[in-house]
């Protein structure tokens, strides 16, 4: 049973010893449709059996090359920024990593481009959003410049796809969609749902009650809340680079004629996109993305394609990532794979 292999079109995979093979990817894909699918289900969508499944996830989270984790819910109530800053020589590591041990600041890269770091900012209310934008992160030393965007809209970002599955092994792992619940105002037993879920989205319902001091009939009665509500939801994340997809780009766009949504919406169905949000505050600038490719030489592509659908959208800076340091909480090495974590807490403290 431990012989499925779906060749991916267009993907290098590493198959020498402990590397990534099309068997994990599938298991990451399935996981991207559903983080939450037991190893049961996982075995009998991969044709697999659940053993294998849980052998093959526990090789790939033990080595740092995928996790699941909590994440926002499309209902959760957040602030969000992109933000932007020009370093000194030499200084753009320290600064990554000072920006990175900030539990709001989730995500963090090194580019090309005169401002040569970009960060995505979180937090649970406009005044400590602020704070962190106007007080504590342009106070890192090393700081040339900063800008910041703020982020009105987000199409996309705990959905990802690696072209692993058929479409129907898709619909079979495609979890149940959430029904109308009634409105749950989140509070701190929450809070401490969501950060213990940070370090592991897939704690057995067990560890999770062991971590927030509750039983297990609590804490399933209050996820189930909570996703119903829209209000927690669950992201599966890998090391790119093992997977093929060996570069990252940062794209801002301009829109002008064309509903913006409607092109946040395409963009988020190309298989490219990471990440997809509409900002305001960066001048004509009013979408950002940020693209995964299997080589640079394919953004061309990319960008007329999407052209071609909307010729008013304009391209109006482009960087490629040179060094990922932080993907929603996970701390990276040169090689990609999570080595540490700073769990996302938009609830902390700005100068904490």
């Amino acid at each position: 049973m431990d012989q499925y292999r779906r060749p991916l079109a267009g993907v290098t995979i590493n198959t020498v010893g402990d590397g990534v093979d099309e068997l994990d990817l599938a298991l990451l894909d399935a996981l991207h449709v559903n983080p939450q699918a037991s190893f049961e289900d996982l075995g009998r969508v991969l044709d697999v059996s659940s053993v294998t499944a849980a052998r093959r996830w526990r090789r790939l989270a033990s080595t740092g090359r995928a996790w699941v984790s909590s994440a926002i819910g499309p209902r959760m109530p957040v602030k969000a920024a992109l933000f932007g800053a020009e370093c000194e020589p030499g200084s753009a590591p320290s600064v990554a990593d000072e920006f990175a041990a900030r539990p709001q600041v989730f995500s963090v890269n090194i580019t090309t481009g005169k401002d040569n770091i970009y960060a995505l900012l979180v937090a649970a209310d406009q005044p400590l959003l602020s704070e962190l934008i106007v007080d504590v992160l342009p106070a890192v030393t090393g700081l040339v410049r900063v800008q910041c965007a703020l982020i009105t809209e987000l199409f996309s970002g705990t959905r990802w796809r690696l072209g692993g599955l058929s479409s129907g092994q898709v619909r079979a792992v495609t979890p149940d969609p959430a029904t109308n619940a009634q409105a749950h105002e989140f509070d701190q037993f929450d809070r401490e749902l969501f950060l213990a879920l940070q370090r592991n989205g897939r704690l057995s319902w067990r560890d999770l009650a062991t971590a927030v001091g509750q039983s297990e009939a609590v804490v399933r009665r209050r996820i189930a809340l909570l996703t119903r509500t829209g209000l927690l939801a669950f992201r599966t994340d890998f090391a790119r680079v093992e997977a093929g997809w060996l570069t990252g780009v940062a794209l801002k766009m301009g829109v002008t004629g064309s509903p913006l949504a409607s092109v946040g919406r395409t963009l988020v169905q190309y298989p490219e996109t990471r990440f997809c949000a509409a900002t305001v505050g960066a001048g004509a600038a009013n979408l950002f993305v940020t693209m995964q490719l299997h080589k640079l030489s394919a953004l061309d592509a990319v960008i007329s394609r999407l052209i071609a659908e909307y010729p008013d959208v304009a391209v109006l800076d482009t960087r490629v990532v040179l060094r990922s340091v932080k993907s929603w909480g996970r701390l990276l090495g040169p090689d990609g794979r999570a080595h540490e974590i700073v769990p996302v807490d938009l609830w902390a403290p700005a100068t904490s």
